[in-house]
C-alpha cells in the first residue's frame, strides 16, 4: 500500500448539503433478470437459461456472469436442450421451437405446425443425435408428443391426450417417459414411437385434491422419478414417485412425517442411482429435498432463497438452479452450500427502513431483503432466511443499523442483530396459510409489538418486553385482520386493520380502546386500513382503500381528509409534523402541512405501476418501494459528494479501477484525520470474503491493490468503515 500525505482544511458543512429534498424522483434499483424456467449446461463452464418473454441468457464462466442472447421470440420459453456447445433447441409458447447452430449467437424460430393447435407450449425437448428428436407440447386441455427423424424439419405426432402434459425425460434414444396433469397421466415408450399409459399409482393413502406431476427424470433405462403436487391445505405432502421398469408401473415414496414438505416440486435430477435433488417452492419459499438412498428418503435441506425453483442442471456434485424472480443459484457441493448468482432478485418491496443516513433496508415478496450501505446509491440483493423458511416479508422495523425485526407470512417474526446478515425466529412460523404477522414496531430493544391474524376473522396482538425472548398475546379484539402498528413512546400506540377497525392504547398495550371516526363522507363504508404513522407527539396519519385519515389525539379519534385519492393507498410515512408521503396504486401523495392537504406527485415517466411502501430517511429524503425490486427516491447526489464526505464524514471512498477486473484492481480512499479503519470485501450474499484493512491510520490518501485470484467471478462489494461510519461500492470480477 502506498500512502500520500494530504493536508485537508476541515470545513463544517450542514448535512443537507450532501443531499437535497426534491419533488423529482428517480429509480435507483430494479431486478437483474426476468423469471427463468429451465437451465442447461454442456460442460462445467458453458450453459444457458431460458424464461419469460423470449429471454435466453448464456454463461461461459460457470454461471458467475450471464449475457443475454437475442432469441427473436417474445413467447415464454419453457425448455432447453443442447447436443453440444453449438447446436441447441428451446421450446416455448405458441408452438415455437427455437434452434441455433452457433451456440446461441443467432436463434431461428420455427413454428411446429404439426401440433394440432397453435396455442400450445413446448414444455420439453430432447434430441438423441443431429436427426432424431422429440418434443412434448400442451395446452390446458390437451397434450402431444411428437418426433422427428430429420433434425426438426418435419414432425410426427406420436401421442395425443385430453390432459395437460408437463414434462418428458429420455435416458437414451427411444427410452422415454412423460408426465402430466395428474397421477393418471404417466406415459412411457421403449421404441420412441408408441407411448403407453401406465396404471394410476396409489398415492400413499393421503387425501390429495390434486396430483399434478411436474418434474420427471430417467436415471437409467429402468429407474426414473417423478415429483409434483404438494399443499399445506389439508396436509398434502409433496409427491414422489419411482419406477424400476422404465415407467410401466410407479410406486409412491412415502416420507416420514419429519421429512415431508408440502409444496409443489417442479423438477428432479440424479447424479447417480442413489443421489438426487428435487426442487420447487410456492408461498413458503424455495424448497430443496435431497436423497442418498435412491429416493426412499427425501431430506429437506436449507434453501436460503424465496423464489420458486424451476430448472436444475447437474455436473457431478455441481448444481445450477434457475427460478422465478430471475433467480440463479449455484452449489459446488451437491447442495451443502449455495451461492446466489443473481445480483438483484425480483420481488415486490412491501416495507423499507432507514435507521441512518447511510444504512437502509428494503424487503418484501418471496423474502427478498436488500441492503444499502451508501445511502441508497447502490443496493445489495438477497433474501431473509431462517432455517428452512424464506417467507414473504410483510414489514420490517430497524431500531438501529444492526438490530431489526421482520414480520412475515405464516406468523414468523425474525430478528437480526448484525444488520441483516443473520436472522433468527423470535416467533416461529406455522404451516397455516391463514396465519400472518403483518406489522411490527419496537419502541426500544426490549418493548415491541407485532400484529396480524391467526385465522379468518381472528386478529392477534403480540407484545414483548424482553426483545422478543417471550411474548404475551391478545386475540379477537376486532375480529378483523390487523395490518399495522406504531408507537410514539412507551405508552401511546395505534393499530389499524381491515374493515375500518382500529385500536389505540395509552398504557403501553396493556389495554386497547376503540376510536371514533368523524366526518366520514356518505357511502364511505368500512374500507381496509393498511398503514399508520405518528407525525408528532399527538398527531397521526392512516391510509387505506381510497382514503387518508388524521388523528390529533394519539388515535382516539380520526378525521377524514379531503385528499383526492381515488385508489388504494398502501403506505404512509413522515419526516416530521409537516412533511409526509402516502403511496399506492398509481398514486403518490405529498403533504407539507401535517397531512391537512395533499398533492399527487406520481410521475408515470418515473414510477412503474403500484407503489407498496414508503419511508423517509433521517435527512428527509423520501424512498418508495414497488414491484420487481423497484426502489425510487428524491434524494439528489451531486458531483462533489465525495469531497463533502471527506469534510463531513471524515473520509472518501473511490470507485475501484479497473472495473470490471481480472484478477487485480486498485481501491482508493482518503482520510481527513487519523482514524480506525476497516476495509472489507463481501459477496452478494453478504459473506465476508476478504479483510483488507483493520488498523489505525493517519490522515491521507491510500491506494490498495486487491487481488482476487482465489475468488469466483461475480459481483462483490467493498466496504470502508471509518470511526463507525460506512460507505460501500460495487465491483465486478471477471475470469
Amino acid at each position: 500500500m502506498k500512502k500520500h500525505l494530504l493536508l485537508i482544511a476541515l470545513i463544517s458543512f450542514p448535512l443537507t448539503f450532501i443531499v437535497s429534498q426534491s419533488t423529482n424522483f428517480q429509480k435507483v434499483n430494479s431486478y437483474t433478470y426476468p423469471s427463468f424456467n429451465d437451465i442447461r449446461f454442456v460442460n462445467e463452464n458453458t450453459g444457458w437459461v431460458v424464461g419469460v418473454s423470449g429471454s435466453i441468457y448464456q454463461t461461459t464462466d460457470a454461471g458467475q456472469s450471464w449475457h443475454e442472447q437475442r432469441s427473436n421470440s417474445t413467447s415464454s420459453l419453457s425448455s432447453i436442450f443442447f447436443l453440444d456447445d453449438q447446436k441447441g433447441f428451446v421450446g416455448g409458447g405458441n408452438c415455437s421451437l427455437l434452434r441455433t447452430s452457433n451456440g446461441g449467437t443467432t436463434w431461428i424460430v420455427d413454428s411446429i405446425t404439426a401440433i394440432p393447435t397453435g396455442t400450445a407450449s413446448i414444455g420439453s425437448v430432447y434430441f438423441s443425435d443431429n436427426l432424431k428428436g422429440w418434443i412434448l407440447a400442451s395446452t390446458s386441455a390437451a397434450g402431444w408428443i411428437l418426433s422427428t427423424t430429420d433434425g426438426g424439419i418435419s414432425w410426427v405426432v406420436n401421442l395425443t391426450t385430453t390432459k395437460t402434459m408437463n414434462k418428458m425425460s429420455f435416458f437414451e434414444a427411444n427410452k422415454g417417459i412423460a408426465c402430466g396433469k395428474d397421477a393418471a397421466t404417466l406415459y412411457y415408450t421403449s421404441d420412441g414411437i408408441n407411448w403407453n399409459l401406465a396404471p394410476t399409482p396409489a398415492l400413499g393413502g393421503f387425501n390429495y385434491t390434486r396430483s399434478d406431476m411436474r418434474g420427471i427424470y430417467m436415471v437409467t433405462a429402468n429407474e426414473a422419478y417423478v415429483v409434483g403436487w404438494g399443499s399445506t391445505v389439508g396436509a398434502q405432502p409433496s409427491i414422489h414417485l419411482k419406477t424400476t421398469n422404465g415407467g410401466a408401473t410407479w410406486n409412491y415414496l412415502t416420507q416420514i412425517e419429519s421429512n415431508r414438505t408440502y409444496d409443489n416440486l417442479w423438477n428432479v435430477r440424479f447424479k447417480d442411482v442413489t443421489n438426487g435433488i428435487a426442487i420447487g417452492g410456492a408461498s413458503r419459499g424455495s424448497v430443496l429435498v435431497r436423497t442418498s438412498d435412491g429416493g426412499q428418503n427425501w431430506i429437506p435441506i436449507r434453501a436460503p432463497f424465496g423464489s420458486t425453483l424451476n430448472g436444475i442442471e447437474m455436473r457431478g456434485s455441481k448444481l445450477w438452479i434457475s427460478g422465478s424472480s430471475g433467480l440463479l443459484i449455484y452449489s459446488p457441493d451437491f447442495g451443502d452450500t449455495w451461492q446466489l448468482l443473481t445480483p438483484m432478485p425480483s420481488g415486490t418491496i412491501y416495507s423499507m427502513s432507514f435507521p441512518s443516513s447511510l444504512i437502509g433496508y428494503a424487503a418484501g415478496f418471496d423474502g427478498v431483503f436488500h441492503k444499502t450501505t451508501d445511502g441508497g446509491q447502490s443496493w445489495r440483493g438477497g433474501f431473509l432466511n431462517v432455517g428452512l423458511s424464506t417467507l414473504n416479508i410483510q414489514s420490517i422495523y430497524f431500531l438501529n443499523e444492526n438490530v431489526g425485526y421482520a414480520a412475515c407470512s405464516y406468523q414468523m417474526v425474525a430478528k437480526t442483530t448484525d444488520g441483516g446478515a443473520n436472522w433468527s425466529a423470535i416467533i416461529n412460523d406455522t404451516t397455516s396459510a391463514t396465519t400472518t404477522s403483518y406489522g411490527v414496531h419496537f419502541v426500544n430493544e426490549n418493548l415491541g409489538f407485532v400484529v396480524g391474524k391467526l385465522g379468518s376473522g381472528l386478529d392477534v396482538i403480540h407484545k414483548t418486553t424482553n426483545g422478543g425472548a417471550s411474548w404475551t398475546t391478545k386475540m379477537n379484539i376486532t375480529g378483523k385482520d390487523l395490518r399495522a402498528v406504531t408507537f410514539r413512546n412507551e405508552t401511546n400506540g395505534i393499530i389499524v386493520g381491515y374493515s375500518l377497525k382500529a385500536l389505540y392504547t395509552t398504557d403501553g398495550g396493556e389495554n386497547w380502546k376503540v376510536p371514533t371516526f368523524n366526518n366520514l363522507p356518505v357511502g364511505f363504508g368500512t374500507p381496509n386500513m393498511l398503514s399508520v404513522e405518528f407525525i408528532s407527539e399527538t398527531e397521526a396519519l392512516t391510509v387505506g382503500v381510497n382514503f387518508i385519515l388524521k388523528s390529533t389525539d394519539s388515535g382516539a379519534s380520526w378525521n377524514y381528509i379531503q385528499s383526492g385519492t381515488a385508489n388504494q393507498l398502501n403506505s404512509v410515512s413522515a419526516y416530521n409534523s409537516s412533511l409526509g408521503y402516502a403511496v399506492g396504486a398509481k398514486e403518490a401523495w405529498k403533504t407539507t402541512d401535517a397531512g391537512n392537504t395533499w398533492a399527487n406527485i406520481y410521475d408515470t415517466n418515473i414510477f412503474e405501476g403500484t407503489l407498496y411502501s414508503s419511508i423517509v430517511d433521517p435527512n428527509g429524503n423520501a424512498w418508495f418501494g414497488g414491484a420487481s425490486s423497484g426502489i425510487y427516491t428524491n434524494r439528489v447526489w451531486v458531483g462533489v459528494e465525495d469531497e463533502k464526505d471527506v469534510n463531513i464524514n471524515g473520509f472518501e471512498l473511490k470507485q475501484n479501477y479497473p472495473n470490471p477486473f481480472n484478477p487485480s484492481t486498485i481501491i482508493k480512499y482518503r482520510l481527513a484525520k487519523s482514524s480506525f479503519v476497516n476495509l472489507d470485501v463481501y459477496d452478494v450474499l453478504g459473506k465476508q470474503v476478504a479483510k483488507l484493512v483493520n488498523d489505525q491510520q493517519s490522515a491521507g490518501n491510500y491506494d490498495l491493490n486487491f487481488t482476487a485470484d482465489k475468488l469466483s467471478a461475480g459481483v462483490y462489494f467493498y466496504t470502508l468503515k471509518v470511526d463507525g461510519k460506512v460507505k460501500s461500492k460495487k465491483m465486478i470480477l471477471i475470469k
